[in-house]
């Protein structure tokens, strides 16, 4: 069977290589989706159409779907000055910002079984005006995926690390981020000296790999954002080592924050489970030891090429990948 054909006939949404977390439940995974065109109230009932569950208005700008078929979803105005909506002003100024300021939609950690439920419900919000990132030149909206770890202490969970940012270039590719969204500083990259030690942290714990993350950034504003994780493993740590790089909005929690995909939600193609295969392709490189072994011996001779001129990172992690039989 060619390649192409076997991704036909795979699932919409893979299982992940280690589907269990340490206390041996299934992995949960909340997800976070941007996009204009309707109003949170309208969202809201869209979602109930679907999911079923109660609506409930929270406060300005806040609905809450209690009950649905996946749990608990809130759909919100994603921005800090909802906070302040109950002054006239702000919320005069917010609802002219309409056209830039998205809409969220937040599940709770939910399992990859009801991932295509949620799906469905997308394809509800397109029908019904979802507007994502291609639609306006200031969306710049993107898909946040926060899979739980399978563990602290489990080797899958420095390897994901490192595994992100030896194929970060691959993911970045120029058809899969939109425009708008490259300009922002939500989803800048890692510091090429940060994939550089990477490569050559094979035998690192989660822990080395905080302080050596920290040693090269304390931003949030990254495709993987790493903080919430670096604070539950240990906040003390978190604080002498990040101090304020997270403006004071990091809460912990254990799970990868995965923010690179755009929102294309107005696309007759699109599916959660494109941003879900981007996910799964990182983990999967991370459970492949060899692989992962090559891609990180590839990167340090890259970086040793620095004098006579690198070279494209992008186009050589592309080919190890498809060589693995890894396509985009």
């Amino acid at each position: 069977m060619t390649p192409d054909r076997a991704r036909a006939a795979d699932p919409p949404f893979p299982p992940l290589p280690v589907a269990l977390n340490a206390e041996g439940r299934p992995r949960r995974t909340g997800v976070e989706v941007e996009f204009a065109g309707l109003d949170e109230s309208e969202v809201a009932r869209v979602l109930s159409g679907v999911l079923g569950g109660e609506i409930e208005q929270s406060g300005p700008y806040l609905y809450s779907l209690c009950g649905s078929r996946i749990g608990d979803l809130t759909v919100e105005l994603d921005t800090a000055l909802r906070k302040n909506s109950d002054r006239r002003l702000v919320q005069e100024g917010l609802d002219l910002a309409r056209g830039i300021i998205p809409v969220e939609v937040i599940t709770a950690p939910i399992p990859a079984s009801a991932l295509p439920r949620l799906d469905a419900a997308l394809s509800a919000l397109r029908d019904a005006g979802a507007k994502g990132s291609g639609q306006g030149v200031f969306y710049g909206f993107g898909v946040h995926l926060n899979p739980e770890i399978a563990g602290l202490d489990h080797p899958l969970t420095p390897a994901t690390i490192r595994a992100y940012g030896l194929i970060e270039e691959h993911l970045r590719a120029e058809d899969r981020i939109d425009g708008t969204r490259r300009l922002l500083p939500f989803v800048d990259r890692w510091p090429a000296a940060l994939i550089d030690a990477l490569a050559g942290a094979a035998t690192a714990s989660l822990r080395d790999l905080m302080v050596l993350y920290a040693r090269h950034t304390t931003s949030r504003n990254h495709g993987l954002d790493l903080l919430p994780l670096f604070r539950h493993l240990d906040d003390r740590r978190f604080q002498r080592l990040f101090g304020g790089g997270d403006g004071g909005t990091t809460h912990a929690r254990p799970t990868f924050h995965f923010r690179l995909p755009d929102s294309r939600i107005d696309e007759a193609n699109w599916s959660l489970s494109q941003a879900w295969r981007d996910w799964l392709l990182v983990e999967t490189v991370a459970a492949d030891e060899a692989l992962l072994d090559r891609l990180a011996a590839a990167r340090l001779r890259y970086r040793d090429r620095l004098l006579s001129g690198r070279g494209d990172w992008r186009n050589e992690s592309t080919a190890i990948l498809a060589e693995a039989g890894h396509r985009a």
